[in-house]
């Protein structure tokens, strides 16, 4: 017989330490044969696909919110006007809520106005005696005008005011029964530009002290009386304001539970179908901007009329002081001061009846 001849081993295939060599040839391979970077691409192009589906999602949404915005505030506009005559009422209710401030506002700025433009050219009256000779009467008036904080004079004799007087006023019969003029010389002093009002009423007083003069007066007197006016004046406006908003906020919250409430039925039918209630509220939120809006249109054109009808006695009045003072109207500030307050009083108002009305509609 043949001797049995050994079977060589496999070293690669039934040897633990030629197994694990073998196996990690094959994984030295692979990793020779595999592309560098192909993963990373992977990883890359699927981020970019998340990013594009979440910014087509976000454009989505904006687009969305932009119609549904649209579409509820033509709706709410569409059925006010289908409404003229309520729609006009509660405009103009909510219009005279909003002129009254605005004309006082008004009121202030055209005092402020004229406060400030007799602020520039204040004037010391001299009154002198009327026992006064020429040459008296010159050295008041020579000392008056080589004083260095005055910038200049003018003398106005008796006989020159007493036509000025005439000429203003409708009371020569007066005049003429008295048998003699009774206004005294006049020194009107201007001081120098930059005074304050501490040094011109100093001013005034050291000529007080001047013999031959009866008094003198600063003309700017008044313009402080008519200033502490304007700020109580401008206190009162602020606090109308207020008062007047929340009268707004109420008119304009009852005009909206009014719309709320004929609207009822179809309000559950949107609720049943998983509408929420920012979504039912939306249009009755409308409906107060375009409440406001219109109020606001309303208290512009109030004030202007009221303005128009007073124009020619304020003008008479002015003449008749000598001024040409001329009432300013209500501008662009005061417009767009309205405009904001409807918009912003009439979402808070329609927002308060919103939430206190609809989320209390039963469902049964």
């Amino acid at each position: 017989m043949f001797p049995k001849k050994a079977l060589p081993r496999n070293k690669g295939v039934f040897s633990g330490k030629g197994r694990r060599k073998t196996s990690g040839s094959h994984l030295n391979k692979d990793d020779k044969t595999r592309k560098p970077g192909k993963a990373p691409d992977i990883r890359q192009e699927a981020d970019a696909e998340r990013g594009a589906a979440k910014h087509e999602s976000g454009r989505f949404s904006f687009t969305y919110l932009k119609a549904l915005h649209r579409q509820n505030a033509v709706e709410s506009f569409h059925r006010l006007i289908q409404a003229p005559v309520s729609t006009l009422l509660n405009c103009l209710m909510i219009g005279v809520a909003f002129a009254l401030p605005a004309l006082m506002y008004l009121l202030v700025a055209n005092l402020q106005v004229l406060g400030n433009g007799w602020e520039g050219n204040p004037r010391i009256s001299v009154y002198l005696d009327a026992g006064l000779n020429r040459s008296q009467i010159a050295n008041i008036r020579a000392e008056v005008a080589n004083d260095p904080d005055v910038d200049s004079i003018a003398y106005i004799s008796p006989d020159q005011g007493l036509q000025q007087f005439q000429q203003k006023t409708d009371m020569q019969g007066v005049v003429n029964a008295l048998g003699f003029n009774p206004l005294p010389g006049v020194i009107e002093v201007l001081p120098v530009p930059g005074l304050t009002y501490e040094e011109m009423d100093a001013l005034a007083e050291r000529y007080q002290n001047v013999s031959g003069v009866l008094e003198s007066k600063l003309d700017r007197e008044w313009v402080q009386r008519l200033q502490s006016i304007v700020d109580l004046l401008d206190q009162f406006a602020l606090l109308l304001s207020l008062l007047l908003g929340i009268t707004v906020v109420l008119a304009i919250g009852n005009t909206v539970r009014l719309g709320i409430e004929s609207r009822r039925d179809e309000i559950k039918v949107i609720k049943l179908v998983g509408g929420t209630d920012g979504f039912v509220m939306l249009p009755f939120l409308y409906a107060g901007v375009w409440y406001g809006l219109g109020g606001a249109l309303l208290a512009y054109l109030i004030a202007w009329g009221v303005l128009l009808g007073l124009m020619s006695n304020v003008l008479e009045l002015a003449g008749l002081y000598g001024s040409s003072f001329a009432p300013s109207g209500p501008g662009s500030s005061i417009l767009l001061t309205l405009l904001l307050s409807g918009i912003v009083l009439g979402i808070a108002g329609a927002a308060v009846s919103c939430r206190r009305h609809i989320r209390n509609i039963d469902m049964s």
